[in-house]
């Protein structure tokens, strides 16, 4: 007899293809199923073998991977070369999607993938200086034709199973695990790597078009206020777009800090005295959410700016989004590698800020991507960071960190993967 589990969740917006997964649940739930060519240590922050047991590049565009020879997809079929190449082919295919998935992004530069006998060889155009990290990602994890995986938990009607245990992934307030703090439960946790959360303006609405006056907002921030707040769920202040665990961090506490002169007088010399914006959420995934906006409102209201918060469901966020429909989105994106600036930020990617047309700052994303010099390419994001806080483009507020409870009398070993996504032994 299978013995049954739950996984509670603050909601219930699941995806179950790896390739098109965005929110927490739907990339955990992937990962589960989804097994990926690398993996990454959350702790050291260092590439190890997966699916692929070695790897080699023959220059800065040629990449060989060796594959492992003992793995089968969950109905069996041999795990081969010629079916790793497959699932990145099927990835190319989305390319197209609008707003553009984070696997098809991942594979910029990419011109070809060859197969030989447990071989596949990753021919780029460009170079992809992040893609080695991004193989470890769940969004580029080896997925058959049919939609199946390696892992050892296989997709029924009523969830997952790995053959001794179904677990479903339940909206609830409780289960056997649950993504948050559930009292008496064993708790795994890690402060997220990847971008702050924070308010993205949109650069072409209203007053917010003006970067002095979205420079003057993030001014006008007291991040250090905000403290008491995050303390009481282990986050912290944000120092920068990317959060301390982020490969490329830097520094930027001296540009966040609260300077309602300087704030001021920009707002004045930009003409205006009085402003309202509204800032579009869904507070489903995080316990600060109300709390902090809410902070941040009364901050800004003490120099004549409104800050509206409207809290809505998840088919009312997605329509805003894709029609621009916001002054400010706030949200979070985790991830080990630099270039997730790029997918938030770039024109050409998801253009959060919803700019016109590519400027210096694109111009840099794509840089720092292309650069096979480790050095450089981090001198390049640190630029980027300093770009996008100059602009007003990110304005950063807290760092998160990610809790899964779990009852101790049912599970063991439960972890946090260097995506803050839980791995379920």
């Amino acid at each position: 007899m299978k013995r049954h589990l739950t996984f509670a969740w603050p909601t219930d917006q699941l995806t179950d293809d790896p390739r098109l997964a965005y929110n927490t649940m739907s990339k955990t739930y992937c990962r589960q199923v989804y097994e990926s060519l690398l993996d990454i240590d959350a702790g050291t922050g260092e590439l190890r073998p997966w699916l692929a047991t070695s790897w080699r590049y023959r220059d800065p565009l040629t990449l060989d991977m060796a594959i492992r020879t003992d793995r089968c997809f969950s109905d069996g079929t041999p795990l081969t070369s010629q079916a790793v190449a497959r699932s990145f082919s099927d990835i190319g295919t989305l390319k197209h999607v609008s707003p553009p998935p984070a696997a098809a992004t991942m594979l910029t530069g990419l011109d070809r993938v060859d197969s030989a006998t447990d071989t596949v060889t990753f021919h780029f155009a460009q170079h992809n200086a992040a893609f080695l990290r991004s193989l470890a990602g769940v969004n580029l994890a080896i997925r058959s034709p049919v939609g199946l995986g390696t892992g050892r938990w296989v997709p029924t009607g009523e969830g997952l199973t790995d053959n001794t245990r179904r677990m479903a992934f339940r909206k609830a307030v409780t289960g056997d695990l649950y993504a948050g703090t559930d009292e008496g439960s064993a708790v795994a946790d890690i402060h997220n790597p990847g971008i702050s959360y924070g308010l993205c303006p949109n650069a072409c609405r209203g007053p917010l078009a003006d970067p002095a006056i979205r420079r003057a907002l993030s001014l006008l921030i007291d991040r250090p206020a905000l403290k008491p707040i995050l303390d009481a769920h282990g986050y912290s202040v944000a120092s920068s777009v990317l959060t301390p665990t982020t490969d490329g961090y830097l520094d930027c506490s001296t540009d966040l800090a609260y300077d309602p002169e300087t704030g001021c007088r920009l707002l004045a010399a930009a003409g205006v005295s009085r402003l309202s914006f509204e800032v579009v959420f869904n507070s489903t995934f995080s316990p600060i959410d109300t709390a902090i906006l809410t902070a941040v409102a009364a901050q800004w209201k003490r120099h004549g700016i409104d800050l509206i918060l409207a809290d809505v469901d998840f088919a009312e966020l997605r329509d805003r989004q894709q029609s621009g429909d916001y002054d400010f989105r706030f949200f979070y994106f985790t991830g080990r590698d630099p270039d997730l600036l790029r997918f938030q930020f770039a024109v050409n990617a998801r253009n959060m800020n919803r700019r016109n047309q590519p400027d210096d700052l694109d111009r840099l994303l794509d840089a720092q991507l292309v650069c096979a010099d480790g050095g450089r390419r981090g001198e390049l994001v640190d630029v980027i960071q300093r770009r996008i806080i100059a602009g007003g483009l990110w304005l950063p507020l807290c760092n998160v960190r990610t809790v899964i409870s779990y009852r101790p009398d049912v599970l063991s070993g439960v972890y946090l993967d260097a995506e803050a996504l839980a791995r379920i032994p």
